[in-house]
């Protein structure tokens, strides 16, 4: 089942429309859905085309599995080509509107070396006599981002798409017709990314839908954290340390620094730099302090590495001896709807407000979305409000409230009065509630339920 991407692939749709030669380079995190979406592409092109996984292995190989691939496309027999170059060579010069997609480029340039300078070649002697589409996906995001760096032979010579993970609203696509609880239970453990959501049977109950994708011995996304992506975190070393000490509520840098034993503070700046590369750590500031570091915090950019490494990576040993229930009620339960799940809601108020400030609907629109760093002189304490938005008339602050209660006149009384303790400079109010509100003059407030955040 193909869900959402639908703004990609009218861009891309746009370029294959046309009859001029196009080169295009989607890249991504892995199991982002950029071989999903290519190929969700060319079926609604519906015109020929010739994809190819590109391994990790030899030139050489690679080399003859694509020659096949060509031959089998023109009816050329048994032939192989002697090079990347030939076979590009031979596919620009047909000039007949074939969409050529290699998936994996990386791989392919590490194995041959001045490849990016063989393509820049091609593409420049069919300029305007090919109307070759050549596509290159790859999930090494810094590798690919720097296809078109200025020091890149394909500089100005390629369109590129980043693929990020898709938002609460159109990862909830997956799972339809369960309740809006649930929907939050969801997205919370498996984030906006296609492959994680795809693995969900609609048959089974949220619970059961954790245990047999997650937690049972040999399960498909344990699979892929310990065999997939302890691949790559393997060249990071105290990648998986680093995880577990955030997943844990520790983000400023020098609290990670004292719990990691045996590294330097450049040895952390190194680790968390190629994490945030990966897509997988996100380094945020304060929305009114942005250039303030000793403000500045890390937070995993992956809701499933959260909950991997918060309630599975350190619990190996007792989810080898327990059932996947008992696991679950007994490691995850509790914890995760008290702590985990209302955390992730207010990631997903904060979508919903890009949400709504690209659609248009909200007025005037903000420039700015973030946390907000208060100090409160009277209490002798600091700390953050979550959700704010800064527009052209000030700041709105936002409470976010994943409670069996609704927002009432005490829940607005107690912010205003933080708000006042702590000097903070706004001039609207906003709630989002899991059980709706309580409260007069409505209008005074942007107010969204859960209702609201699903229509």
């Amino acid at each position: 089942m193909f869900v959402g991407r639908e703004k990609e692939i009218k861009q891309l749709l746009s370029y294959l429309n046309r009859n001029s030669q196009e080169n295009i380079v989607i890249y991504g995190r892995r199991r982002i859905g950029k071989s999903y979406l290519i190929k969700e592409v060319l079926k609604r092109y519906n015109k020929p085309f010739i994809f190819y996984q590109a391994k990790e292995t030899t030139e050489e190989d690679n080399i003859i599995s694509l020659s096949k691939l060509v031959a089998i496309h023109y009816n050329l027999g048994n032939i192989v080509f002697n090079s990347f170059e030939a076979i590009l060579e031979f596919v620009f010069s047909k000039d007949d509107g074939l969409v050529f997609v290699i998936d994996e480029y990386p791989y392919l340039r590490e194995v041959s070396v001045g490849l990016d300078s063989v393509i820049q070649k091609v593409i420049d002697k069919y300029k305007n006599k090919s109307s070759l589409k050549l596509i290159l996906l790859g999930s090494y995001i810094d590798i690919m981002s720097k296809l078109n760096e200025v020091d890149n032979p394909l500089y100005g010579r390629i369109f590129m798409m980043f693929i990020t993970k898709m938002d609460y609203y159109d990862a909830s696509l997956f799972y339809p017709n369960v309740d809006l609880e649930t929907k939050v239970k969801y997205y919370s453990v498996f984030d906006g990314i296609p492959y994680y959501n795809s693995l969900i049977k609609a048959e089974e109950s949220f619970e059961e839908n954790i245990k047999r994708i997650i937690i049972d011995q040999n399960s498909q996304l344990g699979d892929f954290m310990e065999v997939t992506l302890s691949k790559e975190l393997r060249k990071i070393n105290g990648a998986n340390s680093v995880f577990s000490i955030i997943a844990s509520g520790v983000s400023k840098f020098n609290d990670i620094l004292s719990r990691l034993q045996g590294f330097s503070s450049p040895s952390l700046s190194s680790i968390l730099n190629n994490l945030i590369k990966m897509d997988l750590i996100k380094k945020v500031t304060p929305i009114n302090e942005p250039d303030n570091s000793r403000r500045t915090y890390y937070e995993i950019n992956d809701n499933f590495i959260d909950f991997y490494y918060r309630y599975i990576f350190k619990n190996n040993s007792s989810r080898a001896i327990l059932n996947s229930s008992d696991f679950y009620n007994e490691i995850i339960k509790e914890d995760f709807n008290e702590n985990f799940v209302p955390k992730k809601f207010e990631k997903i108020a904060f979508e919903y407000l890009i949400r709504e400030n690209k659609a248009g609907n909200i007025k005037p629109s903000f420039l700015k979305i973030g946390k907000y760093w208060y100090d409160n002189p009277i209490e002798k304490v600091n700390g953050e409000f979550d959700v704010v938005t800064k527009d052209k008339d000030g700041f709105i602050v936002f409470e976010v409230k994943y409670t069996n209660k609704k927002v009432d006149s005490k829940v607005i009384e107690k912010l205003v009065k933080q708000l006042d303790k702590c000097n903070v400079k706004y001039y609207k109010l906003g709630f989002f509630s899991k059980s709706g509100f309580a409260i007069k003059d409505k209008e005074q407030y942007y107010l969204k339920s859960l209702e609201d955040m699903y229509q």
